[in-house]
């Protein structure tokens, strides 16, 4: 029998597609088609190499591939996924690099082909510029990388989203169910980018770049959000956001106080506790 070549089909081109996709070159000898319903990105990606081939209808490239990764908006997945299931091949892994999984896995449960496994996967990696002009191969060099498999997924399809992370550079891998994954972004990316974007709903009308430094540039390099994409990811894990959020407002309470009244001694206290757990989170 001849041999058949390892197929990717990654749907959704945009910065993290696009990246995908290119740092995926070499894993299996694979052959990498896209899908994308944008003409330019179409275009930006077989002109970039990103893919080997490119169509605006994801049905058309998802037959035969081995490997079905969804980049898109948690709110497309489904729907992409049920006109897919008839091309499905037989032994296909589907997978998704959504940033948040419980409602999204609730809602594709139903549509997975049941002759394909499907184990979901979240690359901890990104850029403040959206869009195919900004992605970058090495996107996802020296970062975290979160399997997310669901109850019935089988231990080759986390094996194999294991090799993927490692192919394209992550350093860090964690693998997690759907719950404990969303517990745990609310904190280190949801709030985060909550944080930056309040840092710079408000400044000072005299500001210049003269006064920012290192501080400044760290805490609101996110600032500038795609307001869309992260209402979506926001909305979609609420619970444990509000839940983060209302923590994190609780301490910001708690310096306030000890400024207004004058109590150093509680504000040393607080700024102490964050500089140890700091250290602690650096060792985990």
């Amino acid at each position: 029998m001849k041999h058949m070549r390892y197929k990717i089909c990654v749907i959704g081109l945009g910065l993290m597609g696009a990246s995908l996709a290119k740092a995926l070159k070499g894993f299996r000898n694979a052959e990498i088609s896209g899908a994308d319903t944008d003409e330019y990105t179409r275009e930006k990606a077989l002109y970039t190499g990103a893919v080997s081939r490119a169509s605006h209808d994801a049905a058309d490239v998802a037959a035969d591939a081995n490997l079905l990764v969804f980049c898109v908006y948690p709110r497309h997945v489904p729907e992409i996924l049920e006109r897919c299931a008839p091309k499905i091949s037989d032994g296909a892994v589907i997978s998704d690099i959504c940033g948040v999984k419980t409602g999204l896995y609730e809602r594709i449960t139903p549509l997975i082909p049941k002759n394909a496994d499907y184990v979901g996967a979240h690359p901890m990696a990104g850029r403040e510029r959206d869009g195919i002009d900004h992605a970058d191969r090495d996107l996802f060099k020296g970062t975290g990388f979160i399997v997310c498999p669901l109850p019935s997924t089988k231990s080759s399809s986390v094996s194999l989203m294991s090799d993927v992370a490692r192919h394209i550079g992550a350093t860090k891998l964690a693998v997690a169910p759907a719950g404990l994954h969303d517990q745990i972004i609310a904190y280190t990316s949801d709030l985060m980018h909550i944080a930056a974007a309040a840092l710079c709903m408000d400044y000072h009308p005299g500001m210049t770049s003269a006064y920012t430094a290192g501080a400044f540039r760290d805490c609101t390099r996110i600032g500038d959000i795609n307001a869309e994409a992260w209402t979506e990811l926001l909305m979609g894990n609420s619970d444990n956001t509000v839940s983060v959020l209302e923590r994190y407002m609780g301490r910001l309470s708690e310096v306030r106080d000890a400024l207004r009244e004058g109590d150093a001694a509680r504000l040393t206290a607080l700024l102490e506790l964050g500089g140890a757990n700091k250290r602690a989170m650096l060792g985990r």
